[in-house]
């Protein structure tokens, strides 16, 4: 039996609070909770990226990480939302004697506050057990390794399938964090031995066939076999389609296919764009999208000059707006990033073969060592065009299950889904999103029929500003903001039909906590009853 740590006096720990207390000896901090007059004792940081979970909350009996929204039962430490892939460690605790005593084992789970150097699935969580023999016959599917498609598979694991399971992946490397390639991993703060969500032993334990460099190139519906590259087809009992998207190329552009044009959405590419930039003075980024920006922050350094080249005035303007933009324009321009705003890539330069300039309409021409398309994805479906009525964009539609056809579920980037409460279908591309899809559609996979009812929620970081946004907002009719957008400090409420559709926020990740929370649960105050001073943990 393990000693017992005297932590804390029972009095320090008031109902409803998060108090992390250092264990002596060393060891490990201690997160403690007292709910409806119970203390329960944790691990202190967030199994996904290392968060000091004190500053969370406790909302419906789930602990909520305060920077990605990970979440926990408070009863137990499993995890019921990620990004996080773990459950969080508890330990044993009781009071007696107006003392809180806390068992901790000597080598309890790793944990960290440096995220960019960790792997995600070894930051500080209690993975799942390993897969009981096979006892099921039937063989589910999976063809993407990405959020989605890994989180599926843990999922379908974690819920009980004893089955065979096949995770094909058209990736050269097992599934990684593609969230990372953009900030630090372009910056030079993460290795890639940050990057994998697991490691290799997790796929062998969990039963897992992980088939990585394995594209998908046809798909038999009343056959149920899905055709892949230079292997025999797979016939499937269920089969889920989280394919992600491929970046758009502009292959009309003069100049396209000149080496050192880059794009961005594997760690490949990442590492192409490394080594094109490693000696490069003049980088281009064309496009202001969320991974151009990103990018554009992390390739810019004292030796470099990163110039923006958008067709909007400031980045992120059709998605959040011109004040957030300009914010955003303004951060960078501070760091030395220049912008071309509103221009139009004409060209693309060369020499012997090698990009060395980008021309604009105006007839400017801006020099190059490298240039990076920052120009959006597209659904990666080409395969299935023949198969199902693609949406123009290359979507897949899906039910509220998310269930394209008998036996067939599709999930995150390709995924054409009906957005909770308004029920319209909406692509989303989002990282927990489509780990939300993965888990759902992993459940449905076993006939549990339950409905996709999660809010949208993503986050961006930049020169170490992290906005968070909650819901979905493809237009509006109004913004209201509450707090000093140039300050980065505010919430931004977007208005559509005399409902708040979305809100960005920066500084306030306690009410982006809230305001999630009552996103999923359909319980939004209208534009009207929210003021600067509106108690968000009340309303939940």
């Amino acid at each position: 039996m393990l000693p017992e740590i005297d932590l804390t006096e029972s009095a320090s720990l008031p109902e409803g609070s998060l108090k992390s207390f250092p264990a002596p000896n060393d060891g490990p901090p201690v997160l403690l909770t007292r709910q409806q007059g119970q203390v329960h004792a944790f691990a202190a940081h967030c199994p996904h990226y290392g968060a000091p979970l004190e500053k969370g909350r406790v909302v419906g009996g789930k602990l909520i990480c305060p920077w990605h929204h990970a979440c926990f039962k408070v009863e137990n430490g499993h995890l019921c939302e990620p990004p996080a892939l773990d459950d969080l460690p508890t330990f044993a605790v009781r009071e007696a004697d107006g003392r809180i005593l806390v068992q901790v084992p000597n080598n309890p789970p790793a944990s960290t506050d440096k995220p960019d150097a960790t792997p995600t699935a070894e930051v500080g969580g209690t993975p799942p057990k390993s897969a009981a023999a096979p006892a099921d016959a039937r063989t589910f599917v999976i063809i993407g390794g990405g959020a989605a498609g890994h989180f599926a598979a843990q999922t379908l694991r974690k819920e009980g399938f004893q089955g065979r399971l096949v995770l094909v992946s058209a990736d050269e490397n097992a599934p990684y964090d593609r969230t990372k390639l953009s900030k630090a991993y372009l910056a030079g703060k993460a290795q890639p031995a940050a990057l994998p969500l697991r490691q290799s032993e997790f796929y062998q334990q969990q039963r897992i066939e992980l088939r990585t460099n394995t594209r998908a190139t046809g798909l038999d519906v009343a056959r149920q076999e899905i055709q892949l590259e230079n292997h025999p087809p797979l016939r499937y009992d269920q089969l889920l389609l989280a394919l992600g998207g491929t970046p758009n190329k502009l292959p009309k552009l003069p100049g396209h296919d000149l080496s050192g044009v880059l794009t961005l959405r594997t760690q490949a590419d990442a590492d192409a764009i490394l080594k094109a930039t490693q000696e490069a003075k003049q980088v281009v980024i064309i496009g202001s999208s969320f991974i151009g920006m990103e990018a554009a922050g992390s390739l810019n350094s004292e030796t470099r000059q990163v110039t923006v080249v958008a067709q909007d005035k400031v980045p992120f303007e059709p998605v959040q707006g011109p004040q957030i933009g300009q914010m955003y324009r303004l951060l960078h321009e501070q760091k030395g990033v220049k912008f071309e705003p509103e221009a139009e890539v004409t060209a693309l330069l060369g020499e012997g073969g090698h990009v060395s300039g980008v021309q604009l309409k105006s007839g400017k021409i801006l020099p190059a060592n490298a240039v990076v398309l920052g120009v959006g994805v597209r659904p990666a479906t080409d395969f299935l065009k023949d198969v199902f009525a693609l949406e123009k964009d290359g979507s897949l539609p899906v039910d509220a299950q998310l269930r394209a056809a008998e036996n067939v579920y599709a999930a995150g980037d390709i995924a054409r889904f009906p957005l909770a409460v308004a029920g319209t279908p909406t692509r989303i591309e989002h990282w927990r999103l489509a780990q939300q899809h993965g888990q759902v559609a992993a459940r449905n996979m076993l006939g549990q029929q339950e409905e996709f009812t999660a809010a949208p929620f993503f986050w961006t970081q930049q020169y170490g500003k992290s906005l968070r946004y909650a819901g979905h907002a493809e237009q509006w009719d109004a913004i209201i903001y509450h707090g000093e957008v140039e300050k980065q400090d505010f919430l931004a409420f977007y208005v559509l039909a005399g409902r708040i559709a979305a809100v960005a926020g920066m500084g306030r990740d306690t009410a982006m906590l809230y305001i999630t929370e009552l996103f999923s649960r359909n319980k939004m105050p209208t534009p009207a009853s929210v003021n600067p001073e509106t108690d968000w943990a009340a309303l939940d």
